[in-house]
């Protein structure tokens, strides 16, 4: 169970569970249940997996011929992602080329805040790589994101840039997220109390991401969105779940506002990773989809491979789901969740992403003290923040229970 210091998950309120799912992993606590032994995905029918291999062989793609041949039929995809996987943020940087040979040109990123655009903008455009900078971009956004991969997209873009004749128009990277002020979070109780996270959240929201998406879509853009899961749900309705009970749901994520203005003109993506299960956010960790996508690829011929594929019209979304926090509401199949699915490779091959050493050193301790959402680093050492950087970043303790 994922725990911050000291408090017990399944006793949250609501508004610290909402929290929970915001600010991710990281910055709320260093230490996570670790793996013992290994869970294997059930044993499949013999016709249902004929049905998903059969299916799969035929309408499968290659990740990045999926992501760009979505843009065919869609203004927006989002990619949501569980975090500090080393593939998933690889990917990404890896599609920028593609997308902008197909005529896509903005990337739209949970890892930048709104306030920095004038910042990303420089970067993604100047003649020279500045490192320092694109560095500083990350800083601001999460103090504690300090993960070579996560720089490296900016990177992407300004490469692509780079090859651009003169006047051809620039492949823009959009900063999505809000500028909360963490340091009003001086005790754990603060997380509950409404007055202090309004002084946090200083009138952001997650309208204000998706405004920056239909933004560029009303101006003729098509646009990739990479961001957590939790913000990426269109049409689908993410539930809060309470002690393994289901208590409402929230339609206030990015995607479900890009989705109520321009529909299935936008379509979430997921990045295979294990889910939460159904004791709810913070449950102990299994595989998503009850385990049925991670047998059908571990029994393939020639073994497991990237791919991507639709849920929606696909045997996959047909899929009854019992064993995840996602349930909770629903009569759940796969195709509510999702419009499509990534898969890379088993869970336990997982790698984390890269920590940059010296992320946190005497140049910006003072600064990162107090924008970090755990108050039990106020004090910190430079090397405890860095240390809990790595140990977050560590996917093999995290997840590798899980083949």
């Amino acid at each position: 169970m994922l725990k911050w210091p000291g408090t017990n998950v399944r006793k949250y309120s609501v508004a610290a569970l909402v929290m929970l799912l915001v600010c991710g992993i990281v910055a709320c606590a260093e230490s996570q249940v670790e793996a013992e032994g290994r869970i294997e995905p059930p044993a499949l029918d013999a016709e249902l997996r004929a049905e998903l291999e059969s299916w799969l062989v035929e309408n499968g793609k290659g990740p990045v011929d999926y992501v760009v041949g979505l843009f065919a039929d869609h203004d927006v995809v989002i990619l949501g992602e569980q975090h500090r996987v080393k593939h998933d943020v690889l990917l990404v940087g890896s599609l920028l080329e593609a997308l902008y040979r197909t005529g896509v040109r903005t990337l739209a990123t949970e890892f930048g805040r709104r306030e920095d655009q004038p910042l990303i903008d420089s970067l993604v455009n100047a003649p020279r790589w500045d490192e320092a900078l694109a560095r500083n971009i990350v800083f601001n956004q999460f103090v504690t994101w300090g993960y070579r991969e996560y720089v490296d997209v900016y990177r992407a873009a300004w490469q692509v840039n780079r090859s651009l004749a003169p006047d051809a128009p620039p492949f823009l990277v959009l900063a999505l997220d809000d500028s909360p002020d963490w340091s009003h979070i001086q005790k754990p109780e603060d997380r509950n109390d409404p007055e202090v996270m309004r002084k946090v959240w200083r009138g952001g929201g997650e309208r204000y991401w998706a405004e920056v998406v239909l933004d560029a879509v009303e101006s003729g853009e098509k646009v990739l969105v990479h961001c957590g899961i939790h913000h990426a749900f269109t049409e689908y309705r993410q539930p809060i779940v309470v002690e393994g009970e289901f208590v409402r749901y929230v339609t206030t994520r990015a995607g479900n506002y890009v989705y109520r203005e321009i529909g299935k003109r936008a379509v979430t993506v997921y990045l295979h990773a294990p889910w939460d299960g159904p004791g709810g956010y913070g449950d102990a960790l299994v595989h998503p989809a009850d385990g049925v996508i991670d047998a059908l690829m571990l029994e393939r011929e020639g073994g497991p491979r990237p791919v991507g594929f639709d849920l929606h019209g696909s045997p996959f979304g047909k899929l009854r789901i019992e064993n995840a926090v996602y349930k909770h509401g629903y009569e759940f199949r796969l195709a509510e969740f999702a419009d499509g699915w990534i898969y890379t490779r088993p869970i336990s091959e997982y790698e984390g992403v890269t920590p940059i050493p010296n992320w946190i050193n005497e140049r910006n301790i003072v600064q990162a003290r107090p924008q970090i959402p755990n108050p039990d680093f106020r004090d910190a050492t430079i090397e405890r923040f860095n240390a809990a950087i790595a140990r977050d970043a560590d996917i093999p303790r995290r997840w590798g229970h899980l083949r």
